[in-house]
């Protein structure tokens, strides 16, 4: 740890709460109940229209689009791709590492579990390969859930979690929802290289 550095001992407690879940009750039920947490906060979220798709980019760039609220400030790749260049748990891994200098035991099979395919990945298109750690089971979910409080132009959108890159910068990526969204496995995987997220946002017509 590094010397004259305050520990943030939220971010220590909550990466150790998820150690816990895992160990006490396994890697399928504590993936679980993440969700249906990160999921009860979406649905707090008020719902808001834009009535273009660039009112909804300007309100990522001054932080009032919901989606922004959550994660930070994603930026537009082109052809509804977005790119999210820090991860929002982030800080919670730095602080967690530099007083244990390694991730907790269990959670490469939390990721695992998550990825595998389920009512819920379907339900919001998560996972499927674009999990790399157990945040992505809270912040995945929260991000699909929370567009679904947005319209543009009167129309509902939908988000689709096309990769995501890990701390140490191994990439994975969504196949199915690659596929289902149409775009290119090439223009996610060049996303992935300067972001650590990568999602599609649909306009449902």
């Amino acid at each position: 740890m590094e010397e004259g550095k305050i520990l943030d001992i939220a971010h220590v407690s909550f990466l150790d709460m998820i150690k816990v879940m895992i160990t006490m009750s396994g890697a399928a039920n504590a993936k679980g109940t993440l969700i249906r947490n990160a999921l009860s906060t979406a649905d707090k979220i008020k719902e808001v229209s834009y009535d273009t798709f660039d009112d909804y980019l300007a309100a990522i760039e001054n932080t009032t689009n919901p989606i922004a609220m959550i994660e930070g400030k994603s930026s537009h790749e082109g052809e509804h791709v977005f790119g999210l260049a820090s991860c929002p748990f982030g800080p919670s891994i730095k602080n967690y590492m530099s007083v244990f200098e390694k991730m907790p035991d269990g959670y490469a099979d939390f990721t695992a579990e998550f990825n595998k395919p389920s009512r819920v990945t379907d339900m919001y298109r998560v996972g499927e390969g674009a999990g790399v750690s157990p945040f992505c089971s809270v912040h995945q979910p929260m991000r699909s859930a929370v567009a679904e409080k947005i319209t543009i132009d009167g129309k509902k959108i939908k988000i689709y979690q096309l990769g995501c890159k890990s701390g140490a910068g191994k990439k994975g990526f969504a196949e199915k929802w690659i596929d289902e969204s149409g775009v290119s496995k090439d223009v996610v995987d060049k996303v992935l290289d300067n972001h650590m997220c990568c999602y599609f946002l649909k306009i449902v017509e």
